[in-house]
């Protein structure tokens, strides 16, 4: 894995953040499991291998989600296969497992074929199938498109989470 500097999110990185959120998912809300995220005012973490950020992770301790839970809300980063993903995610549990955490989890829609692989590649296990989530979401907002990635109709939400013998 390349030398990537890690560093938690700091509130001069908020028109970045910002940006690259609306980049991957259109806008900073970003919901889960019928819950809503600001993602822009959530902990997180940034990677700079190179000097400028370059990927992004935020989550969740306390803001809908259970006692005792870390839910990953985004992961993104600009180039791929870099490690910069898989640090990101490190960083994250590492925080999670300080703040006292029993369970990480994240969710991805069904058709994020790449992202299924990369987290199960990583130790993450299948949890829960949540059905129909992305169809009633696009009620809400019919700017999500019905096709997602790799021709795949986009209608549900997969649940994962890295059980606790893989965490460091």
């Amino acid at each position: 894995m390349p030398q990537v500097k890690i560093r938690p999110v700091e509130p001069r990185d908020l028109e970045w953040v910002r940006a690259e959120l609306t980049r991957n998912w259109g806008r900073p809300q970003i919901w889960s499991i019928n819950r809503m995220f600001d993602a822009d005012a959530l902990p997180g973490f940034i990677a700079e291998p190179d000097g400028g950020p370059v990927g992004l992770v935020t989550y969740s301790l306390r803001e809908n989600v259970q006692p005792g839970e870390c839910e990953v809300v985004t992961l993104s980063v600009q180039e791929e296969g870099r490690g910069i993903g898989h640090a990101l995610l490190a960083a994250t549990v590492t925080a999670a497992a300080m703040a006292g955490c029993h369970r990480i989890f994240l969710t991805t829609t069904n058709d994020n074929l790449r992202a299924l692989g990369f987290y199960q590649r990583r130790g993450w296990v299948l949890v829960d199938l949540h059905r129909g989530v992305i169809d009633r979401l696009r009620e809400r907002y019919p700017d999500i498109p019905s096709v997602g990635m790799n021709g795949i109709r986009c209608r549900d939400e997969i649940e994962l989470e890295l059980p606790k013998e893989e965490w460091p």
